[in-house]
């Protein structure tokens, strides 16, 4: 069978990751981390073979080449979100081939309807016609809006701390923070500063860069959020990895994020801390993976949600008196006050069962969907940045909160009303063609 470079690529850069994460687990976090339920129970290395094998599985079909924002956010899913599952659970989980296997398999499943739905006929949208510089005063306009509340809420001040010093400042936060000013910040942070980078780099406008990243610093300074100050990493790794127009986005995602793990590993391991390895591993990959298992344990012999604590709050009957979350981090780590935030699959799990995986993947899909088909006609570079960070929440919290909160909705309104220049475009479409029709 003949594979081709780039496949094979990629085929390796995903069982060197998941090695990786076995050793980064079992050396490093599981050792520093067990009193946080980051435990390490042995499991058999036969059930190690078969999640790894459950993991590795989608990389056989995956495509490397990506033309749709759809199938970069794939990318970051299984990533960062389906290998972890896959993994972690067998090491906190006493019997790992229990009812949990089935949580895997449905996850699997899921995953197959989110790379297919990246490959649906796209519809043909109806433009809006719009004068686009109403559309950028309506820009500056909104993103003052965000700062001018923040800056009511929590006055301005630029205070760039260290991970290890950021508690003290999120008690401030928690303490200060109102609804408004709590969808300013993560509107900023997840849209709008990105945003600002990524049309700064494509105009080569140095300005719009220095705003982007200076309000994440700012934001950053008042929240204490790790994920604010991870989100430029991220989005620079992913516009790297974009570059070619996205004809070889699978296989540098996939080493570039080995190379963090590794790098993080190696670096800790000749410093004697974890420092690197606590931030990119066991808050992104490791915790998320684990809390499901604690999800899928606690919502099988507990009543499902029924999203009544969410949208269909006053509809049905909540037995609980906070949300999945809290329920979590309170029965599995004794604290009211946590909230032990979990992917979308897990989420839907705690809300419908194996139904509630599905039908949020299937909303998700069609949501990613109309969103490909409105970015048919946008620049393909500003369309994924946008949806970058909103996706990536999806990776630690519900869908719903990403939809309506994290700017999933946000979004896809600002990649329909904003278009780039006609010179910024046709430079895209020459990158498309002279990098497309090449196969790696």
């Amino acid at each position: 069978m003949y594979i081709r470079v780039g496949k094979f690529s990629v085929l390796v850069g995903i069982i060197l990751y998941i090695i990786s994460l076995y050793i980064a687990y079992i050396y490093l976090i599981s050792p520093s981390y067990s009193y946080y339920r980051l435990v390490n129970l042995h499991p058999p290395l036969r059930v190690c073979i078969v999640s790894s094998i459950l993991a590795f599985l989608p990389a056989t079909w995956s495509d490397y080449r990506t033309t749709r924002p759809s199938q970069v956010i794939y990318w970051i899913l299984y990533i960062f979100a389906y290998i972890p599952v896959m993994l972690i659970p067998d090491f906190v989980r006493e019997t790992p081939f229990d009812r949990f296997f089935i949580f895997k398999l449905v996850f699997l499943l899921c995953l197959v309807i989110l790379y297919l739905g990246g490959r649906l006929r796209l519809i043909q949208m109806r433009e809006w016609s719009l004068s686009q510089n109403l559309v950028q005063v309506g820009i500056v306009f909104f993103t003052m809006l965000l700062y001018a509340i923040m800056i009511q809420t929590f006055g301005f001040r630029i205070d760039v701390v260290s991970f290890k010093e950021v508690y003290d400042i999120r008690e401030v936060y928690r303490g200060e923070a109102n609804r408004f000013s709590g969808y300013a910040v993560v509107w900023l942070s997840k849209i709008m500063d990105l945003f600002l980078v990524t049309v700064g780099i494509l105009n080569r406008n140095i300005v719009l860069i220095g705003a982007g990243i200076v309000g994440q610093i700012y934001v950053y300074s008042v929240t204490g959020h790790k994920s604010v100050a991870l989100s430029l990493c991220l989005l620079a790794v992913v516009l790297f990895c974009l570059r070619h127009q996205g004809a070889r986005f699978g296989i540098r995602f996939v080493w570039m994020i080995l190379f963090l793990v590794l790098f993080s590993m190696v670096f800790d391991t000749l410093s004697g801390n974890i420092t690197l390895t606590e931030i990119f591993t066991r808050r992104m990959l490791f915790l998320p993976g684990a809390l499901s298992s604690f999800f899928f344990d606690f919502f099988s012999t507990h009543p499902k949600t029924h999203l009544g604590h969410s949208i269909f709050r006053g509809l049905v009957d909540y037995p609980y008196e906070a949300n999945p979350s809290y329920v979590i981090g309170f029965s599995y780590f004794g604290s009211e006050q946590m909230s032990a935030n979990v992917n979308m699959w897990a989420d839907g799990y705690s809300a419908f069962g194996y139904v509630g995986m599905i039908l949020f993947t299937i909303l998700l899909t069609v949501i990613l969907w109309i969103y490909d088909s409105i970015s048919a006609n946008r620049n393909f570079i500003i369309s994924v940045a946008l949806m970058v960070m909103p996706a990536w929440s999806l990776v630690d919290s519900s869908f719903i909160i990403a939809l309506m909160t994290n700017g999933i909705f946000i979004a896809i309104g600002l990649n329909y009303l904003f278009h780039t220049s006609e010179e910024i475009q046709g430079r895209e479409k020459l990158e498309y063609k002279k990098n497309h029709l090449d196969s790696v």
